[in-house]
Order: C-alpha cells, then structure tokens, then sequence
C-alpha cells in the first residue's frame, strides 16, 4: 500500500468515525452539558477500557502466523505484560520512573516558579506586558521540539539539559494561561477594591490573584501531565543511564515493541494518578469549587 492509498484509508477511516459518533450523539438522547454522576463517567469510561482490550485481543490473538496484527507492529496484552519484569530486573524499570518524575517535577516547578508572577504582572499592568510580548508570541508559535538541540547547546547533555528542557516546555504552555486567567477577572472586584481604598500592590495580591488562583491551580494541573510527554522526548534524544524515555529508546533500539508498550502503560498510570493527585489537592485548597459544581 502506497502513502497516497494509506492517506486515503486513514481519510475513509476518520470520516466514518466520525459518522457513526454523530449517529450516536443524534440517538442517544444525550441532554446539551448535563452532568454526569461520577460513579456512570467512571462506568462509561471503564466500557471504552473493556472495549479497547477486546479489540487488541482480537487483532494479536494466535500464534504469529495467525494473526490480523504482527507482534512488532502490535505485542498482545500477555506479551506486553510479560515485558515488565525483565524491564524491572534488567533495565530499572522504577529507578527510571523514579528519575523521569523527578527531571518533570523539577522543571515544571522551576517553570511555575517564574511563569505565574510574569503572567500576572503582564495581565495587569500594561510596560510589564508590551516588554515581555515578544517572549509570549515566540513560545505560542515556536514548536516545542526545536528547543531540545538549542537546550543541548546551553546546558549540555547532562541532568541539566532535561530540566532546562522541561522548564523551557512548561514555561511557554503556562505563561500564556496564566494571563488569560487574570485577565479574565472581572472589573467589577477591581472597581469595588478601588472604592475601599485599595493600593495597586492590594488590587494585585488581594483581588486579581485570589480569584484566578483556582482556574490556575487547574492549568498548573494540566502544564504538569504534558509535561511528561516532554520528558519521554527528552530522554530518547539524549538518553540517560536511567529514566522511562531512554527505556523506550533501547527498547526500540532492539525491536521489543511489547517493552515499548508496556513502558507507556506506566507513563499513563502516573499520568492518571498525579491527575488525581492534583484533583483532589484541588478540592482541598478551593472547596468552593465543589459547591460551584
């Protein structure tokens, strides 16, 4: 099959699916934005998991001869799930979750660090965002790929070129959010502030802040979980002696596509387990926001 055939495949595929999802939508009811219990979002989402593993199974079932699906190009879910012991025994399969939390965690922090007060002054007060627009506009429209070579230039290849990495990715994803979000604040609190006395600093620290905090906390959630896409292109450019990009990298390498797999099911069992992390930090700090819902 040619580019132009699979191009045409993929469009006949994409168009159909699309059909059929707005077949459901038109008969099944569904009310416009009505809130689903917790317990049926978790029940519809756990159909989508049986579903997906009842496809794989039947497109890796049999021997390799019998197959629909090659096992380089898709490992059944046995194989992969034989894959994650000689991933821990031979290759450190925690030491790396271990180092790839920490490189992510750390660049991000560091990002957040510099990215929520430079939003909020650029937000709020007009020099502070005409003198650092430039950097704004450069990170919405430069790809995020281009700064791991430019991030090896400055920092080298070492510890410091992943942070440096990530703190580039998650400081470009944040800043333009974190305006938006003070900047969405209403005048009103400004105008009511204002007639109580309230000095520029005070409109800042006690008015604009307090209120786009929440709609930050859950964008910092979000920068965070991309943030871990990062890190895996990081580390298969540059690969270090530990970290779960440079496991998929070797893995690659020697054509172990079960590996590979099975190290992206770890990335998305973290991935779903600091989402909640931040969720229910979330409901802790901003209680409110469950009276809202």
């Amino acid at each position: 099959m040619n580019v132009d055939q699979k191009i045409i495949g993929f469009g006949i595929f994409a168009s159909a699916f699309v059909i059929v999802l707005t077949l459901v939508v038109r008969l099944g009811g569904f009310h416009v934005r009505a809130k689903l219990a917790y317990a049926r979002s978790l029940a519809v989402t756990a159909i989508f998991i049986v579903l997906l593993l009842a496809v794989w199974w039947f497109l890796t079932r049999g021997g390799p001869d019998q197959r629909i699906v090659q096992p380089l190009i898709l490992p059944s879910p046995l194989e992969v799930l034989r894959a994650f012991l000689p991933l821990h025994t031979d290759q450190g399969l925690v030491r790396s979750v271990i180092a790839s939390w920490a490189r992510v965690t750390t660049g991000f922090a560091l990002a957040a660090i510099v990215a929520i007060p430079l939003g909020v002054y650029m937000a709020t007060f007009g020099p502070i965002a005409a003198f650092f627009r430039p950097l704004a506009l450069a990170g919405a429209y430069v790809p995020i790929v281009v700064f791991i070579p430019l991030s090896m230039t400055w920092f080298g290849t070492g510890e410091a070129q992943k942070i440096g990495f990530l703190f580039i990715g998650c400081f470009v994803a944040l800043l333009p959010l974190v305006i938006k979000d003070i900047a969405d604040v209403p005048d009103a609190f400004l105008d009511v502030a204002v007639t109580k006395g309230a000095s520029r600093w005070q409109l800042v620290r006690h008015v604009l802040f307090p209120v786009a905090q929440a709609n930050i906390w859950d964008h910092l959630r979000g920068v965070y979980g991309v943030g871990w896409g990062w890190i895996i292109m990081a580390e298969v450019f540059v690969r270090p002696q530990y970290g779960l990009g440079a496991l998929i990298g070797t893995s690659e390498r020697r054509s172990h596509t079960d590996s590979i797999f099975a190290v992206i099911i770890v990335i998305v069992l973290i991935a779903v387990a600091c989402d909640q992390l931040w969720r229910l930090l979330g409901e802790f700090l901003f209680p409110y926001r469950r009276a809202e819902d």
